[in-house]
């Protein structure tokens, strides 16, 4: 069945529709993890808050009910998506487990779940190069063993990768999955690197695995459920997440921001808008009974990463991830880290970021992350490319003030002065570009913080003239602040290359 449909991009991140047989979901989406005997919240509350679809563990509830086969939607009286867990997170914990892989799989066809687990292998961030091989070549054979029951069911499953934290594992467990029939892949067990903020390295530990596998396959990361790092998964092309971090933390009477995550002790005021923050202060909380506490928490916990997935799907829609990003990457250190490892992998980003979205937002050009946005910088080698093909001898610039830049006083005078002039205008994030793009996107559609000077700009307007090496260059200058110190830096550089002379306008 056709049962993924991407609907919009924005970087490698996508808004999708994902179909189960017991409905649609629309991605990213995070399913929290349900416990089949004490679940608190209640399935009910957890619905209302938008989470539409669950998951919970086969194996805990093979367990429980000693393996008799009831309908899971009966079970949890849910009419919804349904996701099982096979009991690899148990492996991860204890070393094994007492089912073996054709049991649970044929458990999970039985009782009629909407997307079903393999029993992988998991690798653990203490495990060798060769455990962690052997783990991936076992995982890789249950998925064989197990394509017999479910290549006749219409069920969703899924292919666990694991390698974690060898890159060159990764790699190899991903390109095997490629052989095998199945719907969704999951990067396995980066839990341990989530609870000491290493989100750098699951970032990482996701874009090897998401440039590895089917581009047109949801991507799952097991056992990620904090707002702080949900946006940048999304931005490298992770689709699903799980976790039961709203339940833990709040046991822990621990509450998740998009900024960090803070005891209820550390806390002076809630600052939150949810109803939970939005009905009780610190004090009240702590008037609570402990149950009583730790269940609203939860509930905190769970609005709070409802919020930051329609905040991220949003941001794609507007085409502004890489504003979400950069911003959010300010608040804390771990996530300054986690941006400077999706920097490194920028060529990827560019491949997949739409150049243009429709509608138009104008993009925000803030500071150096505003230069090294993957559709800008799409965009400047396009124009640089087509600044090259022209045969020019004789070059004026002008710089880039207010828009429309073609309507400016400055272009205005030099254009019938100097006839036999090609004229560019330059601007501290645009680059160079001809006055016929002015009324384009994005040089009609931005909005500029400062006038500064940007190494990255200033080398690619260098090359670009060193390239073309025109007989005279005619630099325009201007008293607007910040573009002195860029007029001065252009001519430092390409007097030694280029006749270099100064047309002052101010």
């Amino acid at each position: 069945m056709e049962y993924y449909d991407p609907r919009d991009y924005d970087l490698a991140g996508r808004i999708a529709k994902l179909k189960t047989l017991h409905g649609t979901l629309e991605t990213p989406y995070l399913f929290p993890v349900i416990d089949p005997i004490r679940q608190s919240p209640d399935l009910e509350t957890i619905k209302n808050i938008g989470f539409t679809a669950f998951i919970t563990n086969a194996y805990l509830l093979y367990k429980r009910n000693r393996g008799m086969i009831r309908d899971i939607h009966d079970y949890f009286s849910w009419k919804n998506t349904i996701m099982t867990d096979s009991g690899g997170y148990q492996i991860l914990l204890y070393g094994n487990i007492e089912i073996d892989n054709k049991t649970i799989v044929e458990y999970q066809k039985n009782i009629g779940v909407d997307i079903g687990v393999i029993l992988d292998i998991p690798t653990g961030s203490k495990d060798t190069w060769n455990e962690a091989f052997s783990s991936i070549n076992e995982t890789y054979r249950r998925a064989w063993e197990a394509l017999p029951s479910i290549m006749d069911s219409r069920q969703l499953w899924v292919y666990p990768i694991q390698g974690a934290p060898y890159l060159d594992l990764l790699v190899y467990s991903a390109k095997k999955s490629w052989r095998l029939p199945y719907h969704i892949y999951a990067l396995g067990s980066p839990t341990l690197y989530l609870e000491k903020y290493d989100y750098d390295r699951i970032l990482e530990f996701t874009i090897i695995t998401r440039t590895n596998i089917p581009p047109y396959k949801p991507l799952h990361v097991f056992g990620v459920g904090h707002p702080m790092i949900i946006p940048f998964l999304v931005a490298v092309g992770a689709d699903l997440f799980d976790s039961a971090s709203y339940i833990l933390y709040a046991r822990d009477e621990r509450l998740m921001f998009d900024w960090g995550t803070r005891s209820l002790r550390e806390l002076t005021y809630l600052p939150c808008e949810c109803p939970i923050c939005s009905k009780y202060s610190v004090e009240e909380l702590f008037e609570l009974d402990k149950s009583k506490r730790i269940k609203l928490i939860a509930i905190h916990n769970l609005y709070v990463l409802m919020r930051e997935l329609k905040r991220v799907k949003q941001a794609i829609r507007e085409g502004r991830l890489w504003e979400y990003i950069s911003h959010r990457s300010r608040v804390h250190p771990s996530l300054r880290k986690a941006f400077k490892t999706l920097l490194k992998y920028r060529v990827f980003l560019e491949k997949y970021n739409p150049e243009t979205k429709t509608p138009t937002h104008a993009l925000l050009l803030i500071d150096q992350d505003s230069i090294l946005n993957p559709r800008l910088k799409k965009i400047r080698e396009k124009t640089t490319k087509l600044i090259l093909s022209s045969k020019d001898q004789k070059i004026l610039l002008i710089p880039a003030i207010e828009k429309p830049f073609n309507q400016n006083k400055i272009y205005i005078e030099i254009i019938e002065k100097y006839r036999d002039y090609k004229i560019y205008f330059y601007h501290p994030y645009l680059g160079l570009f001809p006055p016929e793009l002015s009324n384009t996107y994005p040089y009609f559609q931005h909005e500029i913080g400062e006038y500064t000077v940007n190494e990255e700009i200033i080398k690619e307007i260098i090359e670009t003239l060193g390239k073309k090496k025109p007989s005279i260059l005619l630099v325009v200058s201007t008293h607007i602040p910040g573009y002195q110190n860029i007029v001065r830096e252009i001519i430092r550089r390409l007097s030694d290359k280029i006749n270099v002379k100064i047309l002052d306008m101010h």
